[in-house]
């Protein structure tokens, strides 16, 4: 049954459509309109003039996209009702207006759909039926409809990626009606007048309504192809119910949208060439019978202004972004990690502050060596203050800021002088001269400290440009351990013990450089520098770090030979004897020393049996050291 609060208040039907209406469509429209006045007349009859239409008209437009917007503002200002049926060639305003693509159903609801009172955005004065665009969003575009099948979406991606390749940031200025102003490089940007049959934009800004005095830009400026890749992955897989990182949203009822060269943009479809584009909302203005899938709040309150665009690309970084096509990886603008760099030039200076606690955590890590305390050394780990200038200095090296490398070496340089000076002259006031197990543990690096120092270097860099995750700093400096082994090496230095003096600042330097290299390529990574810039500094970063590694490389080989042939000694079954507490010298001939449990003290002839089966074990000659241990 036709609603009658539509056409109780009617008096004509007005028809519309190109020349003549399809015979089977007016027949349909007739039947449903048998109480009152239809008039079939053509769209040139509104756009002439010829027909004077009022506020008790009603009608129902059977056009084309390229009509609607020109006929449905002249209907809007004449105050009469329309409604729209689903036109072959009118995509766009069956999207805007929810117009349902059976014809049959279309046309119930001219007459059982509510009327309502909404507005129409406008672009350059032009209407917009549904949306305008600007550049392509390969994929992410808004668009009406059910989701995909996952098949068909995996099926777009790889059109969607050639796609992304090519693209090239354009710069744009924008300014709200409330006179905030952001100038950002995007490649595509969308403007709906609401979202409720754009599935994207609904989902990342939720409901909004087509009454409510406001309309949605969405803006698609990824940083790097790496960012976008990763987001037509996950729009491929899932639906999004966040506002991703590379996708800004203003919300407003007018804007004023500059871009920086004349370029390619459309209304509704319509192409269009320009670089002032002037948005407007023209509220309560257009009297409506919507289709099913517009859902209209009748109380819907006017919004408020929303402007989330705080992860856009901004400042510096939008030169750089629209003179070529997309970098792989990402490039933060210097004012945008403003912040973060100040603080990493802070950290940078050689300070009293540095200076005093360098000095006592030497000293608390110096005596926790000597007290075999691990202990204290893991608090003279936690005060150390190093790892600050050595960040520092990995940020330098990727950004290629002279001065602060300069700064940040100088720093290093002063902190290592120092923690040898006093931890050798504590060690000569200490009357101890034999090393502890917390001291040789510092004197045999392997790949494993490597390893040890990179994940480090990762976790500090990440950690400094994340400040909710600061936290964490402390946890990567007891990892890292970077002044125990200067201690260590401060200790030798006062016992002028060569090897130790090697083995401890091997392992120092072995921490500086995976650090260093490490926290480069995740400032890199995280996009604080592109890589062209880094490339030097990551390269003789590279060089340092592998030159380290090759006596790591042998310490570790024999790291691994000592448990492979731990193992093999501990299978060796001996009549009345046990070997225990194995440790294994690598020098020429293999030095084995080891508990030797018996029953009774063994005589030469035992001890040389027992070296013989070492030997034959190990298929090579060595060198003996036991302890007797009498087990009865």
């Amino acid at each position: 049954m036709p609603n009658s609060s539509i056409l109780m208040d009617v008096e004509k039907v007005f028809f519309v459509s190109e020349q003549s209406a399809p015979a089977e469509i007016l027949e349909q429209v007739t039947q449903a309109t048998a109480n009152c006045s239809l008039f079939d007349i053509s769209v040139q009859d509104i756009l002439s003039g010829s027909i004077q239409l009022s506020t008790q008209d009603y009608c129902i437009l059977y056009l084309p996209d390229s009509f609607n917007f020109q006929v449905i503002p002249q209907l809007a200002k004449a105050g009469c009702i329309i409604a729209l049926l689903p036109h072959p060639n009118a995509p766009q305003s069956a999207i805007g207006f929810g117009i349902a693509s059976d014809m049959a159903d279309a046309i119930e609801d001219c007459f059982n759909q509510e009327q309502y009172t909404v507005d129409m955005l406008r672009c350059n004065n032009e209407l917009v039926l549904n949306s305008v665009e600007l550049g392509d969003f390969v994929g992410l575009k808004p668009v009406r409809i059910k989701t995909p099948s996952l098949l068909a979406s995996i099926k777009s991606f790889g059109r969607r990626w050639r796609e992304v390749r090519h693209q090239i940031p354009f710069k744009l200025t924008l300014t709200t009606q409330k006179g905030k102003t952001i100038t950002t490089a995007a490649t595509a940007v969308s403007v709906v007048a609401h979202s409720s049959n754009t599935r994207f934009v609904q989902h990342l800004i939720g409901e909004s309504n087509i009454n409510d005095g406001m309309f949605h830009a969405v803006f698609l400026a990824p940083r790097s192809i790496r960012q976008l890749f990763l987001g037509l992955i996950k729009n491929t897989i899932t639906t999004p119910t966040r506002l991703p990182d590379f996708i800004g949203h203003v919300r407003t009822g007018g804007m004023d949208l500059t871009t920086h060269k004349a370029i390619v943009y459309s209304i509704d479809g319509r192409e269009l060439t320009g670089d002032k584009l002037h948005f407007e909302t023209q509220e309560k203005s257009l009297q409506l019978v919507p289709g099913r899938y517009l859902t209209i709040d009748r109380a819907a309150a006017h919004g408020k202004e929303v402007f989330r665009t705080q992860h856009l690309p901004t400042a510096d970084a939008v030169p750089e972004l629209i003179s070529k096509t997309l970098p792989w990886n990402i490039h933060a603008g210097t004012e945008e990690f403003k912040e973060l760099y100040q603080s990493l030039r802070e950290n940078a200076i050689t300070s009293s502050a540095f200076l005093t606690l360098m000095a006592l955590s030497t000293m608390l890590a110096t005596l926790g060596l000597f007290a075999n305390s691990a202990p204290v050394i893991i608090g003279a780990m936690i005060l150390a203050p190093l790892m600050a200038p050595i960040v520092s200095l990995a940020m330098s090296t990727v950004r290629q800021d002279q001065s602060l490398m300069t700064q940040s070496g100088k720093t290093l340089i002063n902190g290592l002088l120092l923690s040898l000076g006093c931890g050798s002259l504590l060690s000569l006031m200490i009357p101890l001269d034999t090393p502890t197990a917390e001291m040789s543990a510092r004197i045999s690096p392997n790949l494993l400290d490597l390893g040890v120092a990179i994940i480090s270097g990762v976790a500090a860099a990440y950690a400094n440009s994340r400040s909710e995750v600061a936290k964490s700093l402390a946890g990567v400096a007891i990892a890292v351990a970077l002044v125990p082994p200067l201690a260590t090496t401060g200790i030798a230095v006062a016992w002028m013990d060569l090897n130790m003096i090697w083995g401890s600042f091997l392992l120092f330097l072995t921490n500086l450089s995976g650090i260093v290299l490490a926290a480069a390529i995740t400032f890199s990574w995280l996009g604080f520098s592109p890589f062209r810039r880094a490339q030097k500094g990551l390269l003789i970063s590279v060089i340092i770090t592998t030159l380290i590694s090759i006596p790591l490389a042998f310490s570790f080989a024999n790291m691994v030979n000592s448990n492979s042939w731990n193992s093999q000694l501990q299978s060796i079954q001996f009549d009345d004897a046990k070997l225990g507490n194995i440790e294994i010298i690598h020098q020429t001939p293999l030095l084995i020393r080891f508990d030797l449990i018996v029953s009774q003290y063994p005589d030469e002839t035992k001890i040389a049996l027992i070296k013989q089966q070492l030997e034959q074990k190990l298929n090579q000659a060595v060198t003996i050291e036991l302890t007797v241990v009498i087990k009865h």
